[in-house]
């Protein structure tokens, strides 16, 4: 009796053992971006993520389509959602309008509104509208992008009706964990397509962003400013987006998100002189979902990084990027698009994936040390809902549900 007591007892215990192995190995290999705990228990911080553009051409719009007038962008954001999910701020760059219909692609983008509660659903909590398709549907299409963003309850800055409203929203500022971070966006231009006043649109003018830093200074902890600017496909930030970010380092922004490339430029990490990083700019992420397909323009980056304030002011932590593309698999004999992370997968020899991740981390190369990549972390990864992986399989995904109809009048 004692050696079959002890026998259960050591069965038991070994059972309770595998499972929690199993627990933690499920937990680690799950999509997560690298924690950050302070050491100090008094310090506040908060966890942010930074896309690439969103974009929006017509092959997507129609893959999106499920009937009249229906769409459902949400298995596009299905695979890279949990890593959008994990922050207390998750932003991307609008660079379309939500016009109303008809939708249309490139040149002039005016996409579903159905599109915008598909990003809040996956994850992003702000937006930026300040690019140089603003005005792609001319004022009208200003106004109308505002009142859906409203309606969606998504905060976002870039355009406003007025002045006054431009006043009382600038900066934007959002609060969370105790911390104040203020949002300001601007434009090198709009594609040479003019608005009417009182609308207004940011505009890279450096006396106006100084004057909107020193109001963010005094009403946040930390500023982040998304800038629109640079030169299309071009690896390398050209000059004037250095110039443009040395003005905004030495003014007092905390963080740069950059876009408008529509592929990955290098990152600038900023230290004080005990190697405490408090600054970073992020010259360019790429297209986070686009229907580009020209290399590397499918690929983009996500940047992740904590704010943390403590008795020394603001410091930047564990600072690291993501890898990602859009893969376009034909599901069902109808065109899908999907973002896609590349941490976890087997990617083969030739493969776009793994060319652009050669690519991108070629240009990335001078901060491998200080920025870390994780999408080179060795694990299978785990998809957040019971869908086909790998997603350039010709298996047919579950039928979507329509979330919402989108009828309003162009």
């Amino acid at each position: 009796m004692v050696t079959r007591a002890h026998s259960l007892d050591t069965r038991t215990k070994l059972t309770l053992a595998l499972l929690l192995c199993l627990s933690l190995v499920c937990t680690n290999l799950a999509a997560q971006w690298t924690h950050y705990f302070p050491q100090d228990t008094n310090a506040r911080c908060l966890r942010l993520t930074f896309t690439g553009d969103i974009m929006q051409h017509i092959p997507q719009i129609e893959a999106a389509q499920r009937g009249f007038n229906q769409f459902d962008y949400d298995p596009a954001f299905a695979y890279i959602a949990p890593y959008l999910r994990q922050s207390d701020v998750t932003l991307g760059n609008l660079e379309l309008t939500l016009g109303g219909r008809p939708y249309s692609g490139y040149p002039c983008f005016s996409a579903p509104d159905t599109l915008l509660y598909s990003l809040k659903r996956a994850g992003f909590t702000a937006v930026t509208t300040a690019n140089n398709h603003t005005c792609d549907r001319k004022t009208a299409g200003i106004k109308r992008t505002i009142a859906q963003l409203e309606a969606a309850n998504m905060p976002f800055t870039g355009t406003f009706r007025n002045a006054e409203e431009r006043d009382s929203l600038t900066p934007r500022i959002i609060e969370k964990n105790g911390l104040r971070m203020a949002l300001l966006a601007y434009t090198y231009g709009t594609n040479g397509i003019p608005f009417a006043t009182p609308v207004i649109v940011n505009l890279i003018d450096t006396v106006q962003m100084l004057a909107d830093l020193q109001k963010a200074k005094k009403v946040a902890d930390f500023v982040v400013v998304a800038v629109h600017w640079g030169i299309e496909y071009q690896d390398a930030p050209s000059a004037e987006q250095r110039r443009v970010a040395d003005f905004l380092l030495r003014n007092g922004a905390t963080l740069i998100v950059g876009n408008h490339p529509h592929v990955v430029q290098p990152l600038r990490p900023v230290y004080d002189t005990d190697g405490t990083l408090r600054q970073l700019c992020i010259y360019s992420m790429g297209n986070f979902i686009s229907a580009q397909q020209t290399f590397p323009r499918a690929g983009s980056m996500l940047v992740h990084t904590v704010v943390e304030k403590n008795a020394k002011g603001i410091a930047l932590r564990i600072p690291q990027y993501l890898l990602t593309y859009v893969d376009r698999p034909t599901i069902a004999g109808k065109r899908a698009f999907r973002v896609v992370p590349i941490e976890g997968q087997t990617l083969q020899s030739n493969s776009y994936a793994e060319r652009y991740r050669q690519h991108a981390e070629k240009i990335l190369a001078a901060t491998k040390n200080e920025v870390a990549s994780i999408h080179r972390r060795i694990l299978p990864f785990i998809p957040p809902e019971p869908l086909p992986f790998p997603l350039f399989t010709q298996r047919a995904l579950p039928s979507p549900i329509i979330r919402k109809v989108d009828i309003s009048p162009f």
